[in-house]
């Protein structure tokens, strides 16, 4: 607990902290990580997790890591549940639309797991394609491979079908705003720590926004739109407690 409490008064942390130090909570939720033996400094840890619990205390969702380096940002469980993103990056106008990028935090520490947001206004009467069985170009978001990030998949929003008459065809499209997330986790290894060496480092996660609009009687030719995001990167606060508060000795 002396641990915990040092901790909190150096990063000015305004809500509780639970001490489990025989992981009996941890067990109680499920989520003690079995790779760790009894003897290993890591024994006890969990899988990283955060539940989302509503105002009588059911858990409505449950977000969880494979391993206790990586966290998701509890601002990216906000984004993913609809607020608005953390940080604006970036808003211009394309030739059919509005288009808006951000993020779920205004920067990143290693292992964390963070949402980027692409979002579409598209003009009144227009639409874009979504995947299916059709010809068009489906609404996509292609970033580029980077060894500092893992990228994972993007969600979009439900479409709906689209009858045009002309063609008698039915296709699967969105309208009016239309929001893509993706979420990154900033990893770790060699990439990041030079990333880190450097005296203002930024993580660069670009790629282009792929797309077909169309409306009642003019269909515009698939086209693409460059888009990125550039994030700060924070490093560990590896301050450790006063020395009679360690559990293990400083590492050299």
């Amino acid at each position: 607990m002396g641990a915990l409490a040092d901790f909190t008064r150096r990063r000015h942390i305004g809500f509780p902290l639970l001490s489990d130090p025989d992981s009996e909570i941890i067990r109680r939720f499920g989520l003690l990580n079995p790779e760790y033996e009894p003897g290993n400094v890591a024994h006890g840890v969990p899988y990283p997790a955060t539940f989302v619990v509503d105002r009588q205390g059911v858990v409505k969702e449950r977000y969880a890591e494979e391993g206790y380096p990586y966290r998701r940002t509890a601002a990216s469980i906000l984004t993913l549940q609809g607020a608005n993103a953390g940080r604006i990056l970036g808003e211009r106008r394309a030739k059919l639309f509005g288009l808006r990028l951000a993020a779920s935090n205004a920067e990143v520490y290693p292992g964390q797991r963070i949402t980027l947001v692409t979002e579409l206004d598209l003009d009144e009467g227009l639409h874009a394609y979504a995947p299916g069985d059709h010809r068009y170009r489906a609404l996509e978001l292609v970033l580029h491979a980077d060894p500092v990030v893992t990228l994972h998949e993007t969600v979009r929003p439900e479409a709906h079908d689209y009858y045009f008459a002309p063609l008698k065809e039915t296709v699967p499209v969105f309208e009016g705003r239309v929001r893509l997330l993706t979420d990154v986790t900033l990893g770790d290894g060699r990439a990041l720590r030079e990333l880190l060496s450097l005296p203002d480092p930024v993580v660069v996660i670009s790629g282009e926004l792929r797309y077909q609009v169309c409306s009642k009687s003019v269909c515009h030719p698939p086209s693409a739109e460059p888009v990125e995001w550039r994030l700060p990167v924070r490093a560990f606060d590896r301050d450790r407690v006063p020395e009679d508060l360690r559990r293990t000795p400083q590492r050299h």
